[in-house]
């Protein structure tokens, strides 16, 4: 769950799912006409939206099924399949109106039943329930119109309706046509259709001429890789067009002035230490803090990052979302005074420092006194970064008395594992649209990304959260957001350090594209070659 996607700056989760393949065959090459070449990671998790919570699935999922509603290039949510929406007084019922020009890639038209299947699915699969959890009733009101009811206000259902690739809208007669629809999608909502699938190799993506307005790029020929060395030499070799690449290359080619565009956006996409808090050392809020103080966020971005990204030393919004605030617990004017404050906290928790400067337990609940603190923390093997990361974090915990042995793990796995509560402490990035994104999908009980971050299920905080997402008006959510940053730097479910910005490499031929601030592919449908 790292930012690794080269179209639109997003995370990668790789899960325990696999794809089934779809057969095909691929022709010519890259460059002429309205073709381009992406280098991406295969999705893994296959092509269902009920089952893929992976941005390596979702990023094409994107690019196949659209949403009622979609952000643009500002953070706007604006139409995409809805021409329009009308909400109640109280926002529990909402009313979308479906863009006449709107089909499918089989000519069919788009439909308020195709809608009401789609979303009446959705409820049912592990990736969305969660969100729709209020959502009551879904009725069809004429063929281009549908109602939505709620069980509770929510000001943000129509930002809930716009989550790429997850909130798709299917087309009823094909899903229901075939049992293992998912293998090999047809008659899709989204810019570009699925023409060719080649597991381990690529997949072949061209355009929905009934899309309201098709794209201008006709053919994506879709190169699964992760190798971001090999993206950026791709990238310079004309073999390919858009790609993410490693940080030292984006740095050589920023520098470069050559025939390579880099860009990144100041997504909000937390890199944060998960851990186990159901038992010790974790369980004992002291400890966490501890750690949330030793961790050197300015160390961490210069050596691995770059020093692209940002840090924060309490809060996870970023300046620009409506609700941050302002939060700066764990920053000290020097770092001996960081680590007198993390060896106080460990004192009192009960890890004493010993010989030779390493903690030992001395009353500590579950653990036998004199017990070492030492922590294996796994990190994704193909994220170099991420292996970065940990070996600072080796050497900042060193510093207050802590052992941290560092472990490559295998990205296949490793995020399944972590769902399993496999890990005592672990590395880990993803992303977030905003506040209601971010609350809703890491904090609150059933969220797509809870179990892989904060693994919380917490009936008063999803109730509080509740309350932001149905608040009356943008200052009473603003309130309560503001509440619930300072109740999570407290409390650390999980600890951000800081976030990573995708360094996205794209051809000059490849115009008018952008880093946008999610994974839509809405960039991409405004790009053209020239």
């Amino acid at each position: 769950m790292r930012p690794t996607t080269a179209s639109v700056a997003v995370l990668l989760l790789v899960g325990a799912a696999a794809l089934a393949g779809c057969s095909g065959s691929e022709s010519g090459g890259n460059g002429a006409g309205t073709e381009i070449t992406m280098l991406q990671p295969e999705p893994s998790q296959g092509l269902d939206p009920n089952v893929a919570a992976a941005d390596a699935s979702r990023i094409p999922m994107a690019m196949m099924y659209e949403t009622l509603t979609e952000r643009d290039a500002d953070g706007k949510l604006v139409g995409a399949l809805a021409e329009k929406w009308e909400a109640s007084a109280d926002n529990t019922t909402y009313t979308f109106t479906l863009n006449g020009k709107a089909g499918f890639s089989d000519g069919s038209p788009v439909t308020a039943e195709d809608v009401k299947f789609s979303f009446e699915r959705m409820k049912t699969g592990d990736v969305m329930k969660g969100l729709l959890a209020t959502l009551t009733k879904v009725d069809v009101v004429d063929p281009k119109t549908v109602k939505f009811t709620l069980s509770a206000p929510s000001r943000i259902f129509p930002e809930t309706v716009s989550r790429p690739g997850s909130a798709a809208i299917l087309s009823k007669k094909a899903v229901e046509a075939k049992a293992d629809y998912f293998t090999s999608p047809t008659a899709t909502s989204g810019p570009w259709k699925l023409t060719s699938y080649i597991p381990k190799g690529s997949a072949i993506f061209e355009v929905n001429t009934n899309y309201p307005t098709p794209p201008k790029i006709t053919k994506i020929r879709y190169t699964f890789s992760e190798d971001p060395s090999g993206h950026a030499a791709a990238i310079e070799s004309g073999s390919g067009d858009i790609a993410n690449i490693g940080y030292t290359d984006a740095e050589r080619l920023k520098k470069s002035g050559g025939s390579v565009q880099v860009l990144q956006s100041d997504t909000l996409a937390p890199l944060f230490w998960g851990w186990d808090r159901t038992k010790a050392p974790f369980s004992d809020k002291n400890v966490r803090q501890a750690v949330a103080y030793a961790v050197d966020r300015e160390g961490r971005q210069t050596a691995c990052w770059s020093g692209t990204g940002g840090v924060t030393y309490g809060n996870i919004l970023r300046p620009w979302d409506p609700n941050y605030v302002e939060i700066s617990t764990y920053k000290t004017a020097a770092r001996a005074e960081s680590i007198s404050k993390a060896k106080a906290l460990l004192d009192t928790a009960g890890w004493v420092e010993g010989s030779g400067g390493t903690r030992t337990a001395k009353g500590v609940a579950g653990v036998a006194d004199g017990t070492p603190f030492k922590v294996s923390v796994p990190y994704e093997s193909n994220w170099p970064a991420a292996g970065c990361h940990v070996q600072v974090l080796q050497q900042n915990l060193k510093d207050i008395g802590i052992e941290v042995t560092p472990e490559k793990y295998d990205p296949a796995a490793y995020w399944g594992d972590v769902a399993k509560g496999k890990f005592t402490m672990y590395h880990g990035g993803a992303g977030a649209s905003g506040a209601a994104d971010l609350y809703q999908n890491w904090f609150r009980t059933g969220g797509s990304l809870t179990a892989l971050t904060t693994h919380l299920a917490d009936p008063a905080l999803d109730a509080k959260i509740d309350r932001a997402l149905g608040a009356g008006s943008t200052e009473d959510a603003k309130t309560i957001f503001k509440e619930l940053e300072q109740w999570q730097a407290d409390e650390l479910p999980m600890l951000v350090v800081g976030y990573q910005w995708p360094q996205v490499a794209v051809s000059k031929r490849v115009k008018n594209f952008t880093a946008p601030l999610d994974d839509d592919s809405y960039s991409l449908v405004r790009a053209s070659v020239g």
